[in-house]
Formats: structure tokens, sequence, C-alpha cells
């Protein structure tokens, strides 16, 4: 009796010592008491939740494939965890891996539907795969849920300027840093590129003639935006091959890797144009930045 008393104070004393190194940052000793108290956990819930946080613990540290490996294991006793399925979604884009990222967000709407952060999650990766019908769709649902949840609102300022949309994309913007969001500056910039791409789009409509006043052609309606988009689109499908597990011969490799290089120029300098940053840290696939060149990515 006892030795079944020390055995729980020292799971107790690993399991809160574990939890308050997370809270501290100190990922570290959070993964190492954590791994240690886990064995120890009797209760499934209990066991869960520690998983959990040890999966965020090594996400932090940069150690995707072990969090993916702790969330699995959570999976495999209770199927129906959302937190799993949605710290899964976490780690996948981190890693690039979209389409992951969005069904594994999707399972965990579907099993907690009323959670405004499945939603802010599903819509923001929407948009990065260029779904931006979906990402309004899910955005406005999370905002339903929770009117005053900054990230909503910044995510939906995004997607509006996406559409054009670039006065509601303020608006949007506006209320996210009304209720706390204090990453708003790069969002306002390319909201403000983008009206001044717009402004210049009608003070250089064409005349009846079908040129402008200098006699050159007029800029195409579907601007710069549309092709930046479709560019990324292609980069991130090459990034896949290349950075994933996917075997090309060589002649193919370089072709792939040739386009990169050009594709990567392209969307640089129109990102650029549009007063947008050149690298994003979400442009990364497998852990590695595929905007870089190849020299800064090493």
């Amino acid at each position: 009796m006892k030795y079944h008393e020390t055995h729980v104070w020292n799971m107790q004393d690993l399991m809160e010592q574990g939890l308050q190194a997370y809270e501290n940052k100190d990922f570290e000793t959070a993964v190492r008491l954590l791994q240690q108290a886990l064995p120890l956990v009797t209760d499934s819930a209990e066991r869960e939740r520690i998983r959990i946080r040890l999966a965020s613990a090594y996400d932090e540290l940069k150690r995707y494939p072990e969090a993916l490996a702790v969330l699995k294991e959570a999976l495999e006793e209770n199927p129906d965890s959302a937190p799993a399925w949605n710290n899964i979604g976490v780690v996948c884009r981190r890693l690039g891996k979209l389409d992951d990222a969005r069904n594994a967000y999707e399972r965990a709407f579907k099993l907690d539907p009323e959670n405004a952060d499945h939603l802010i999650n599903l819509g923001s990766t929407c948009l990065k795969l260029s779904d931006p019908g979906n990402a309004l769709q899910y955005l406005k649902l999370a905002i339903e849920l929770v009117p005053g949840h900054p990230v909503a609102h910044a995510n939906l300022a995004l997607t509006y300027a996406v559409f054009g949309r670039l006065e509601e994309a303020e608006d949007a913007l506006r209320l996210a840093i009304l209720y706390g969001f204090e990453q708003s500056e790069v969002i306002q910039k390319n909201i403000d590129a983008l009206k001044k791409l717009r402004d210049d789009m009608k003070t250089s409509a064409p005349s009846e003639s079908g040129a402008d006043a200098e006699g050159t052609e007029a800029p195409p309606a579907s601007g710069e935006i549309e092709l930046l988009v479709q560019l990324e689109k292609d980069m991130f499908t090459l990034a896949e091959s290349r950075y994933g597990e996917e075997e090309l011969p060589e002649e193919k490799r370089k072709e792939r890797d040739m386009r990169m290089i050009g594709l990567r120029k392209q969307i640089r300098s129109l990102r650029r144009k549009l007063g947008m940053e050149e690298v994003s840290e979400s442009d990364v696939v497998g852990g590695v930045n595929y905007m870089r060149d190849d020299e800064e990515t090493g």
C-alpha cells in the first residue's frame, strides 16, 4: 500500500511539473517530464490530456514526427478526440501538407462543431489552398460562435481582400484590432497595396481605342492578384514534389527545379509589387521554406 501511494504521488508530481514547464515555455523539460508521467497514468481522459500537451511541446520544438506519433496514439485510444484531430491539422500545416491539415480540421469540426478554433483553422487553410469561398463560409461561422474572436476577424479581412472587397476587409481588420489582434500591420499593408492597385487600374482604364493616354496597352482586368494566386498554387505543388517523397528521374527533377526557380522569381516580384512580404513563414513544405533561394535554405 505504501508503494502504491508513492507511485501515485510520483505520477501527480511529474504531471504537475511537466504541465508547469510547458506553461513556462520550457518545452524540453515539459517533454521529459510528461514522457515519464504518461505510462503511469491510468485514467484514459487524463492520458489524452497529457498526450495533447506533450504533442504541443514537440510542436514548439519543431519535432513534428514525434508530435504526430503522440497524437496518433491518442486517436488509437479515442478516435473521436477533436483536440487530437485539430492538433494533427496544426502539425500537417506546418509541414506544408495542407490537404491533410484540412481533412484533420474537418474531422475536428464534425466532432466538436461548437469550437470556433476548428473553423478558424479550416478557414485559414482553405485560404492557403486558394479556396477563398469555403474560407469565407468557415470564418463567418466562427464569428457567429465567438463574435469577439480577433483571429477570426483578421482571417476574414484577408479573405475579403482576396475577393477584392477591400472596404469590408478594412472593417474586419478594425474589429480584429478592437478585439486584441496585435499583428495587423502586415494585413493593412496588403489591403493598402491592393487598394492602390485597384485605383491604378481605374485611372488607367482603356479608351475606346483600347489604349491609354500614352498609347500603351491597359493592364488586364484580371490583374496581378489572380496571377499571383495561380503561381503560388503551382509553386506549392512543385514544392510538395521536391520536398516530399516523390521519386522522379534525374531529367524530370532538373526540369522541376528549374521551374521552381522561375516561379520563385515571379512570385517574389509580384508580392513585392503588391506590397507583400516576398517570403512568408507559411511557405513551407516538409519543414523547408520553398520561397527562399536554394542557397538560403541550404
